[in-house]
């Protein structure tokens, strides 16, 4: 089995528990005007490659991994896109003892991540916004789909976390941020992992020749964040705060 892989980085502490290798896969049905991975949907540098080659890359790290509970994580874009390439990936760290983590908008068929739930054992899922329209305006598409399958995730996965990115101006009102814990506290969850929008990653988009729509976006202050977690407390969830 091959997949398109635009990158593989290693000793990453964010992507999941403990020290984890994440591998990055090219496609993304979404164009979230906040896209920190503009190679997944640019295609110039993503190369075919086999799973067992990917996971030998993976395993060279195999005692980081035993030292400090981490493993593998599978991200994007959007890696649902190429269900059959994680399944046999993550099948295959399991078997070598790794824990496994999925990362993925939702936007994507149920059958995809069905299959995939059955050989990963954290599946953190990102809520870009709850209103459908505000969905498609800044990501280009609704978020019908996405919510049926943050359900299937909830119930279906062996361990969910649900991540908001909170990006200024758009993401980030009182009134969003309490429709979605209540959305998420409705699926039985009891956190919210709130993601603060960076800016390094804008020097993708001047040498992929892309514009970036949030360009002069600022990113929240360390108050701001302490005060989205506190609104989210608020609605009976406990909030984490990503590094």
């Amino acid at each position: 089995m091959k997949g398109r892989v635009f990158d593989v980085q290693r000793c990453c502490v964010h992507d999941g528990p403990g020290i984890r290798t994440t591998v990055f896969l090219a496609g993304c049905p979404l164009r979230c005007a906040w896209c920190h991975n503009p190679e997944a949907f640019s295609g110039q540098t993503a190369r075919s490659v086999e799973a067992r080659e990917v996971l030998r890359e993976v395993l060279e790290d195999r005692a980081f991994y035993e030292a400090t509970g981490g493993g593998l994580t599978v991200s994007g874009g959007e890696p649902l896109l190429q269900a059959p390439f994680v399944v046999e990936l993550c099948a295959g760290a399991r078997a070598a003892g790794l824990h496994t983590c999925l990362q993925t908008s939702g936007a994507v068929d149920e059958a995809a991540l069905r299959a995939v739930l059955e050989v990963v054992d954290l599946v953190q899922f990102d809520l870009k916004h709850l209103d459908p329209a505000r969905h498609l305006a800044l990501t280009g598409r609704g978020n019908e789909g996405v919510l049926a399958n943050a359900a299937l995730a909830a119930s279906g996965a062996r361990q969910v976390e649900f991540r908001v990115p909170i990006v200024p101006g758009l993401t980030d009102a009182a009134e969003d941020l309490a429709r979605t814990a209540a959305f998420v506290r409705g699926l039985g969850v009891g956190a919210l992992h709130l993601v603060p929008y960076q800016r390094t990653y804008l020097g993708k988009y001047a040498q992929l020749g892309l514009l970036a729509r949030c360009e002069q976006v600022e990113p929240p202050s360390p108050a701001a964040m302490h005060a989205h977690a506190a609104e989210v407390e608020r609605h009976g969830l406990a909030a984490r705060i990503a590094g």
